[in-house]
Formats: structure tokens, sequence, C-alpha cells
């Protein structure tokens, strides 16, 4: 897996983690996807175009199996819900 996808991943599930601790409320997991995303698309956009899509793919793949997941918590399925919303919406901005 490229290193990009697995930088994302680390930062997602210490997002999730945080906010099943309690470290973060759902207000705030909010901005944090939005800066998640941001970041994730600035440094996406930096690759060639032909890697963008499967990149962005392999993210969203590995958001969705651990959403998926039984094992997955409530909270932690909230968290990596949101980065995978956020990463899919289109900036207003």
């Amino acid at each position: 897996m490229n290193a990009l996808v697995e930088q994302y991943w680390a930062r997602a599930l210490k997002i999730a983690r945080q906010h099943e601790t309690g470290e973060i409320d759902f207000a705030d997991l909010t901005g944090l996807s939005d800066e998640y995303s941001a970041s994730f698309t600035e440094q996406l956009n930096e690759l060639p175009e032909a890697l963008r899509t499967a990149q962005g793919t392999a993210l969203e793949a590995k958001l969705q199996q651990a959403i998926g997941d039984d094992n997955t918590s409530e909270h932690t399925r909230q968290a990596l819900n949101e980065l995978l919303i956020s990463i899919n919406r289109t900036p207003i901005y």
C-alpha cells in the first residue's frame, strides 16, 4: 500500500481513538474531518494524475472496511464515517 494511504489511515485511526475516548466531541470531529480531507486532497494533487484515483480509492476502501467491521465500536465508526464523507465532499470555498 502506498505511503500516502498509510499516513492518512494512521491519522484516521488517531482521530477515531480520540473520538472514542471523548477527547474530541462531534463538533470537533467535523472540523478535524475538514482539515483531514483538505490535507489529503492537497497531497493527492501533488501526485501524477494517473495515481490520484487509485490512492483516493484505496483510502476510501480502508475506511469503508473498518466502518463495516462488526468489531468496530459505534464512536469509531462515527469518526471514520465523518472522515470518509469529508474526503468525498466537494469543497465550497
